[in-house]
């Protein structure tokens, strides 16, 4: 039995082709193969008591999370211990890829509406600020609308009493000269994009 659960939440970014069948529930094959899984892996090292669920779902966008199946996972009770979210990517690229402009006004409406919830369904929510790196699917014209994005989703958390992980600044100077070992296509993380994500969340971890 497991001391805390920690539940995350987000994207393709998060869900990193996680199985998703009810019999890996409580299998590792269920965390994907990302960052959630590398902080799976440092707490086994650490042998804390600390269960971790992944419920990223590739594509989705902000207003659609509380709908994918199972978002919520069934074995849990109302409440965990903490929530991570991170999403908004594709509230951004999908509108660009058919040259239509992000509807910013509806994903932060949707984005509030999703932290009311967490915020009552966790002792604490840390949502991680969604980035991208100008290579591959990444134009410049995304930098405007993601920026104003974020910005009001961290906004948003100060507000609600979530704790924000700012990402965007410090991924950038990182990855310097060498976007693509980062971000493969300028949104996905490649491993070294992966563990990057992973520092970081456990460079604020104090729970």
């Amino acid at each position: 039995m497991c001391d805390r659960i920690f539940l995350f939440l987000g994207d393709s970014v998060t869900d990193c082709s996680r199985k998703r069948a009810s019999r890996f529930q409580n299998d590792v094959a269920a965390l994907g193969s990302g960052w959630v899984k590398l902080l799976h892996d440092d707490f086994v090292r650490r042998k804390d008591s600390i269960e971790l669920i992944n419920r990223g779902y590739a594509g989705c966008r902000t207003a659609e999370l509380m709908s994918q199946p199972d978002w919520w996972p069934e074995k849990l009770d109302d409440r965990v211990n903490m929530i991570t979210l991170m999403i908004g990517i594709n509230d951004i690229w999908h509108p660009l890829k058919t040259g239509e402009s992000p509807p910013l006004a509806r994903v932060l409406a949707a984005f509030d509406q999703l932290l009311e919830v967490l915020m009552q369904r966790a002792d604490q929510v840390l949502v991680c600020e969604p980035v991208a790196l100008p290579v591959g699917e990444v134009s410049e014209s995304w930098f405007e609308p993601l920026n104003a994005l974020t910005v009001q989703q961290q906004r948003i958390c100060h507000q609600s009493g979530a704790r924000w992980l700012p990402l965007q600044a410090t991924m950038s100077q990182v990855a310097e000269g060498r976007f693509q070992d980062y971000l493969y296509d300028g949104v996905h993380p490649t491993d070294l994009g992966h563990r990057f994500l992973a520092e970081q969340w456990l460079s604020v971890f104090d729970v």
